[in-house]
């Protein structure tokens, strides 16, 4: 029985060499280690604060033929908006996210500017847009108009304004605009680049069947990420 043994272990751990032989990796013959695999990371991706402008007790314009709210429509853009936006790589920031305003409480202006002030500061973004509808006194004004406060914004004012009258205006308009510049909080409150478009007139009845409908808005989305995009390429 012993001798049987030790003859079967012989052939087992001869057969187990000769097959570990076959098998080595001949790093592994050589002494060297296979490299280690780097841990997986993310790229950072390029963060973009959307701001729906308005919201709660503050609604902004009303549209002339239904009486729909701007800052329900300036809603439903930024959230399309960040919906594309973070399908090309960014990441998309709401100011809000609801239809309410941004500061919790009896509604108060200047709480709500605040608080969307506090949510780009922490985002710490390359660019902020701020979405909005129009109003004016002649109902045959129409267009998207792009407006900024300062230096810092006038590259990407003046970028955005060419790409959406290119896109957008001229082929519908027969024209385009300028960017204009004033006093707008939400275009200063932080050194990133800011601006505020005015995505149409809900004084005209035109503009206002335009941005009503949902189609609409994906497209004038899309043409605003794609803006956005050409100019941080730049």
């Amino acid at each position: 029985m012993f001798k049987t043994i030790k003859l079967t272990t012989i052939v087992y751990v001869l057969a187990a060499v000769v097959l570990v032989g076959a098998l080595t990796p001949a790093f592994v013959i050589a002494g060297r280690k296979p490299k280690e695999t780097p841990a997986f990371s993310e790229k950072p991706r390029t963060v973009v604060v959307l701001d729906a402008g308005h919201g709660g007790d503050d609604p902004g314009v009303t549209g002339v033929r239904t009486g729909v709210k701007e800052s329900d429509l300036n809603l439903k853009t930024a959230l399309v908006l960040g919906d594309i936006l973070s399908s090309a790589g960014y990441k998309a920031v709401q100011t809000r996210l609801t239809e309410g305003s941004t500061a919790e409480g009896a509604f108060d202006k200047d709480a709500d500017m605040q608080a969307r002030k506090a949510v780009i500061e922490r985002a710490n973004p390359a660019a902020v847009i701020s979405l909005h509808l129009n109003k004016y006194e002649d109902a045959s004004r129409r267009g998207i108009q792009v407006f900024y406060s300062t230096d810092a914004s006038e590259a990407l004012a003046t970028a955005m304004q060419k790409h959406l009258n290119d896109k957008m205006n001229v082929p519908t308009l027969g024209r385009g605009f300028e960017p204009i510049r004033g006093d707008y909080y939400i275009a200063q409150c932080t050194d990133a680049p800011s601006i505020i478009i005015e995505c149409g007139f809900l004084s005209s009845p035109i503009d206002e069947a335009l941005v009503t409908d949902a189609s609409y808005r994906l497209r004038l989305a899309s043409e605003i990420e794609a803006g956005l995009t050409a100019y941080l390429a730049e």
